[in-house]
């Protein structure tokens, strides 16, 4: 267990420092694991599925299985005002099956089953995904944030999300995929018709060519009879 319980209010920044390798990257990933899942970004997932990633991260001693993440965490003005919450994240590998997760949360104590069936969305209300990095943080990103010019673009996501204009860059996301969807219907419904017109016109001549075959045997049957009558005649 790990306490972040700062003495003083009004420092309220939490400075962890160790040597290469001891855990700190680890650290903050186990945080925002513990927080967003599946969205968080962690630095050793690289291009790993989700379940994936989970299983990598199952102790291989444990005879279970399993692992799990517990974050505890107030949230409020004021410690004698805010709101309890703790965040169980656990995940289980069942033989040859995906792993299976479960989140479980506590307010107040008390578990609660709508908070933990929606965590993703109530997360989001106090702590947007989208600006965690500016609150979790490691010394490469506190580089990034002294040069101007990738701070400048930070916090302009960050001001955007606190603002609800990352959403609306979603919708129009959103739109212009639906836009490409409905097009790309329109047109296979375009060449479904060209295709039946084709096919009608194929029929159509189809049957011309029938009926020309058949006068084309008429007239080969008095062909063959006036060459008949005409040699009756010589004769």
């Amino acid at each position: 267990t790990i306490s972040l319980d700062s003495p003083d209010h009004k420092k309220p920044i939490i400075l962890i420092g160790a040597l290469n390798g001891a855990g700190k990257t680890t650290f903050l990933d186990a945080l925002q694991l513990a927080l967003y899942g599946k969205f968080a970004k962690c630095s050793n997932r690289g291009r790993l599925g989700y379940l994936t990633y989970l299983e990598k991260n199952i102790n291989s001693f444990s005879t279970d299985r399993s692992a799990s993440i517990t974050l505890r965490f107030r949230h409020g003005d004021n410690k004698k005002t805010a709101q309890i919450y703790e965040i169980k994240r656990s995940w289980k590998k069942n033989g040859n099956k995906e792993c299976k997760e479960n989140i479980s949360v506590h307010f107040n104590g008390k578990y609660d089953q709508l908070i933990s069936e929606h965590w993703e969305e109530f997360v989001n209300e106090f702590i947007p995904q989208s600006i965690s990095e500016l609150f979790f943080f490691d010394g490469e990103k506190i580089e990034n944030l002294a040069d101007p010019k990738r701070s400048a673009e930070l916090l302009k996501t960050g001001i955007e999300a606190l603002l609800g204009l990352e959403l609306l860059s979603t919708l129009s996301s959103d739109l212009n995929e639906l836009q490409k969807k409905k097009q790309e219907k329109l047109l296979k419904k375009e060449d479904a018709v060209s295709v039946d017109e084709i096919k009608t016109k194929i029929a159509s001549l189809n049957e011309q060519k029938k009926q020309l075959t058949s006068q084309i045997g008429i007239l080969e049957e008095k062909e063959k009879d006036e060459d008949e009558n005409l040699s009756f005649l010589q004769e």
